[in-house]
């Protein structure tokens, strides 16, 4: 009676498929590793460039509603005259530039006996430790008053904040043409327009431009 054969075909890894397998699984790791941290970095990216834009156009539309609002200093839904003072003050300095001018933006309180004019400053601030600029708005109801009103930081991250003023004259022209300052006290008037040039610091240093014409209604 012949026995029965049984014989295994089974052979083992040699050391070199073994190496040869590690060596493809750390290459596929260290791919995807690579290409997930790109993924959220560039996510982050993107949420903070989000984030900045929608910074920026909260303070162009604070500006703009300042700005329409524009209106020379006086008899205005007020029972005591104001100062002759200038109304609208627009400087520049080193490139900065700062503004002061008459706004009718303030609501009253309900049958109160003042006016809604209030005077607004748009002016840079140094940031402590670095080359950007903090943008300050201030809201004075006490025409005349330094002491008087309140004011606060609207962001911290400005590189370059730049006003020009618009005239009459510069309308006509082919190219518009703007003046880098303003002073009622010359020109008894308000500006036709005001463009704005503003430049933000993201977090990853690069600088980001923003542009707005904002067109004073009561200057026409």
């Amino acid at each position: 009676m012949c026995g029965l054969r049984y014989q295994s075909s089974a052979e083992g890894f040699t050391l070199i498929e073994v190496l040869l397998a590690i060596l493809i699984g750390s290459v596929v790791l260290t791919v995807l590793y690579t290409s997930f941290f790109q993924i959220i970095k560039a996510k982050d990216k993107i949420e903070n460039e989000l984030e900045m834009y929608h910074e920026a156009y909260v303070i162009l539309a604070r500006i703009n509603k300042d700005l329409i609002n524009a209106f020379p200093r006086g008899m205005v839904n007020s029972f005591a005259a104001t100062d002759s003072g200038p109304f609208f003050i627009g400087t520049e300095e080193n490139g900065s530039s700062s503004i002061r001018f008459t706004s009718l933006s303030r609501i009253p309180a309900q049958e109160a006996r003042d006016s809604d004019q209030t005077e607004i400053s748009y002016f840079l601030q140094e940031v402590p430790e670095s080359d950007l600029y903090a943008l300050i708005r201030r809201d004075n109801p006490q025409i005349g008053n330094e002491t008087a009103g309140r004011e606060y930081e609207i962001t911290d991250k400005v590189a370059k904040f730049n006003l020009k003023y618009l005239t009459e004259e510069g309308l006509g022209a082919d190219t518009r043409e703007f003046a880098n300052e303003w002073n009622s006290t010359v020109s008894s008037s308000i500006p036709m327009a005001v463009e704005i040039y503003l430049v933000l610091r993201s977090p990853y240093g690069e600088d980001v431009e923003f542009n707005s014409l904002i067109t004073i209604p009561v200057a026409k």
